[in-house]
């Protein structure tokens, strides 16, 4: 499956839009025409763009088959071991593109240039068999240099970064395959903090089985175009870059990954991107973080569901519902939270009777159940996350516990 999949998945939402765009048009039309959050086809410069095919969460429920108040547990139940089917057959063809002939955007007026937002980076650590359990996949932005270098951030000590990192202290170039126009799912799975090299299963699991295609030492899913080549031990300048927050990230000296070969699986192939602090950004980023928190949370007390908020870009903040059960269930659900997402900031937990999806009424639970003296914790000098533009080398947790006191349960009964 890949994303032609998912366009017939949304046929009837799809937008087509027959007007052609530029490289640096396309986030001025989507917003002047209300299709932020709506599936669409563009043409820039003559070929398919597609972007939005998991901008929401209820996209993503419909996909997996589930409720929205159930996506959380699902996520967290989730094992591996699906069938991954490795297929002889080599489904692409060689091109005699370069990268300048794809439709890579510029999506801001200050970019560092035309980055490619929507690839999935597919490599393993020099040493590993060819093998599913091998491989890491992975998003990352990657900035284009010329028609065939690009210039890749790799997160510190993310899994890509030390597979790279490993096979620079070898002296050697660590080669990658980035797949683009892959299926959501497969998206959303390469986002999702799993364990290395479960990437693969863990999207099998999502997927109900896929399959994979051999080329030289790598793996790599069904997609649209299909890139080959090396991150070098050489680096360059990349950025600025505006990431979840809507502001500009840093410029850094990050690898040059050098592309050798360009693949595609037809003559009319379909580029897919993200646009950077978009919902879809956010769905990425974020909405995995979840079940994680749930797991985390629940071994400390009963929790009922995750959330991780829009807006805090679903990022910085999360509200957890739980059941209850001992005093002290609220701080220690705050403090299993804050441990499981190292970019979490803020905790707000809830009791079962407040619907956690709307802010109205994680508000009330607020201004009737918290005691700022008794029910807010602060954590000072904490690793937080690098996207926080008010934080400095650390930032200040907090939570609050704006949960029932068990004792007086009759004088929060709620008749209206």
């Amino acid at each position: 499956m890949n994303i032609r999949n998912a366009i017939e998945t949304f046929k009837d939402r799809t937008v087509f839009v027959d007007k052609e765009l530029g490289y640096d048009e396309v986030v001025g039309f989507l917003k002047e025409n209300g299709l932020e959050k709506t599936p669409v086809i563009l043409k820039v410069n003559g070929k398919k763009v597609a972007k939005n095919f998991i901008a929401t969460r209820e996209m993503l429920c419909e996909y997996l088959k589930v409720k929205r108040e159930d996506l959380c547990r699902y996520l967290a139940s989730v094992s591996f071991g699906k069938r991954i089917e490795i297929l002889d057959e080599f489904p692409f063809r060689k091109s005699n593109l370069n990268l300048g002939d794809l439709p890579i955007l510029k999506y801001f007026k200050e970019d560092g240039g035309r980055y490619i937002t929507g690839g999935v980076l597919i490599a393993k650590r020099i040493d590993k068999r060819v093998e599913p359990d091998s491989f890491n996949a992975s998003i990352h932005r990657m900035m284009l240099i010329d028609d065939m270098r690009l210039v890749i951030r790799l997160v510190p000590p993310r899994h890509a970064y030390m597979i790279w990192k490993d096979a620079a202290e070898r002296g050697m170039d660590l080669p990658v395959a980035i797949a683009i126009g892959v299926h959501p799912l497969f998206l959303f799975a390469s986002a999702t903090r799993v364990p290395e090299g479960k990437e693969f299963s863990y999207a099998s699991a999502l997927m109900n089985g896929m399959e994979l295609y051999r080329i030289y030492d790598l793996l790599v899913p069904d997609c649209e175009i299909l890139l080959i080549g090396r991150i070098t031990r050489e680096k360059a300048d990349e950025g600025p870059f505006v990431d979840i927050t809507g502001t500009y990230d840093i410029v850094r000296k990050e690898p040059i990954l050098e592309i050798d070969e360009i693949y595609v699986r037809n003559s009319d192939p379909i580029y897919y991107s993200i646009t950077p602090a978009s919902s879809e950004h956010q769905v990425l980023m974020g909405i995995p973080y979840e079940p994680i928190i749930y797991k985390s949370v629940l071994n400390v007390c009963n929790v009922k569901n995750v959330l991780m908020t829009p807006g805090s870009r679903h990022y910085f903040h999360a509200v957890v519902q739980i059941r209850k059960e001992t005093e002290g269930d609220g701080k220690n659900a705050i403090i299993a939270a804050l441990s499981a997402n190292p970019s979490l900031k803020c905790v707000v937990v809830v009791d079962e009777d407040i619907d956690i999806y709307s802010y109205e009424d994680v508000e009330y639970a607020i201004a009737t159940r918290f005691q700022a003296d008794r029910d807010l914790v602060i954590i000072k000098g904490a690793r937080g996350s690098s996207l926080d533009p008010s934080s400095e080398e650390t930032t200040t947790k907090w939570g609050i516990d704006a949960t029932k006191s068990l004792r007086n349960q009759e004088r929060f009964r709620r008749f209206a």
